[in-house]
């Protein structure tokens, strides 16, 4: 049961249920990891959030409360200190009094309750090299030309992805024949091809294959493992475009501890743009493949990321879609650039993600391996909305609805719902599946040392 602590008029804290706590005081990813501070008197009950270093949260003054400001140290939650002394905004009095009950209330129930802004973990906390070299690459699929068009403004205009702590910047297309023809790809999904036997057969003879092989080789060869070597990329980011209704989604997997942080802490950059309408809901899908079992080309370097923007017809650049990858890509280097000139990079401590369970659910096909259903007009556009058992996901040809089965879970969190790329078998049909669910984020740091922090399991 998720726990919160709720301070009202009440100066006595009180332990309730999320299902329970006042709306006005629950906020998402926050109920069971903060605690809630209210106001003796009147006014707006405040948030105390945990921060990675310590940090204060002023609670309103002059408004029959402690008019002073408290702080609560992350890694060791059960502090509850306050910097001024009581009643400085106005005569002590009962509503003073009242206050040191309640404050003395929040440290007893901190320091009973481990769960409510908890510690890192030892795991969570990792010493990674410094970032030196990183690779942006467009048109992984030729038909994907958003992020072909951020590699084209990099070459106009040099210091768009500069960061001064970037020794290394290289901006290329990964599929250039199939982006000179505006097609997903020649011959197979260049995003499948970076499995290390694959990468290891000299003798696939398609374009894509041949082009993993050049790819790997100018960014970090996979099946040499981790190594230090001459041109290797400390992190790359694939530039993606998607059919469906996606926003601005950071996929990353769970081998990369850099990437997951990244696209955590962009996530966290990016709201105050999402809260004032200004750019699209921003999401991070974590995939459940290790570095050996993943196909995908950012497996070749070091770390790595994949952004995804949607809705973008393929072979159509939007001039919206073309702001929110720049944006999403130059704040990936804000990140890079934080982690290593050691600034405060103020991680959350857990995220929530949607986690790829690694399934695809496809729509029956006829016998001519064509579609025998489309998308339930009640399920189209619904990505990242659950879907529960007996909800629709097909209608057939013949009128018949299928409905979710339940066979995941009694709900599910789709991706990709009807994505135009995934009617073609070499890219895998279906939707995804994801699971809706709370992690914990790494706290990584550099060392000028160099020396590689332990990987995710």
């Amino acid at each position: 049961m998720a726990l919160a602590i709720v301070l009202a008029a009440d100066p006595v804290p009180r332990w309730c249920d999320e299902a329970h706590c006042p709306p006005s005081l629950q906020r998402e990813g926050a109920v069971g990891t903060s605690a809630y501070v209210g106001t003796v008197g009147a006014g707006a009950p405040q948030q105390l959030m945990r921060h990675p270093k310590p940090q204060c949260s002023t609670l309103p003054s002059c408004a029959g409360s402690v008019g002073g400001t408290i702080c609560c140290r992350a890694r060791t939650p059960t502090r509850l200190r306050r910097h001024r002394r009581l009643g400085r905004c106005g005569p002590a009095g009962p509503t003073v009094a009242a206050a040191l009950v309640v404050l003395a209330g929040v440290a007893a129930a901190i320091a009973h309750r481990a769960d409510v802004g908890p510690s890192r973990s030892p795991a969570a906390a990792l010493t990674v090299r410094p970032v030196r070299r990183v690779a942006i690459v467009g048109a992984t699929h030729g038909n994907e030309l958003t992020g072909a068009w951020v590699v084209r403004r990099m070459h106009h205009a040099p210091n768009l992805m500069k960061r001064s702590s970037i020794e290394a910047l290289d901006a290329v297309l990964g599929n250039p024949r199939a982006y000179q023809e505006t097609r997903r790809f020649v011959d197979e999904d260049l995003n499948r091809q970076f499995l290390g036997e694959a990468l290891s057969d000299l003798t696939l003879p398609s374009y894509e294959a041949q082009r993993a092989k050049a790819l790997a080789a100018q960014f970090g060869q996979k099946t040499k493992g981790d190594r230090e070597e001459a041109g290797a990329s400390d992190f790359l980011v694939d530039l993606h475009t998607t059919t469906t209704a996606m926003g601005v989604s950071f996929i990353a997997e769970p081998w990369s501890p850099v990437g997951l942080a990244a696209a955590c802490w962009c996530q966290q950059k990016l709201r105050p743009r999402t809260e004032a309408g200004d750019f699209p809901e921003v999401h991070v899908i974590l995939e459940s493949l290790d570095k050996q079992s993943s196909p995908h080309l950012i497996s070749v370097a070091r770390e790595g990321l994949m952004i995804e923007i949607g809705p973008v017809p393929q072979g159509v650049l939007k001039a919206d879609g073309c702001r929110w990858m720049e944006i999403a890509t130059s704040t990936v280097m804000d990140f890079l650039e934080a982690l290593n000139t050691g600034a405060d990079l103020a991680l959350p401590q857990r995220a929530h993600v949607f986690r790829d369970i690694g399934v695809k659910i496809p729509a029956p096909l006829s016998e001519d391996g064509k579609p025998a259903a489309i998308f339930h007009e009640d399920f189209e556009g619904k990505d990242f909305q659950p879907l529960r058992k007996g909800e629709p996901m097909f209608l057939c040809v013949n009128g018949e609805v299928i409905c979710y089965d339940g066979a995941y879970g009694d709900v599910i969190w789709p991706v990709f719902v009807n994505e135009a790329a995934y009617y073609l078998p070499q890219s895998g049909l279906g939707f995804g599946v994801t699971l809706h669910e709370e992690v914990e984020v790494p706290a990584v740091t550099t060392s000028l040392k160099g020396v590689s922090g332990t990987l995710l399991a």
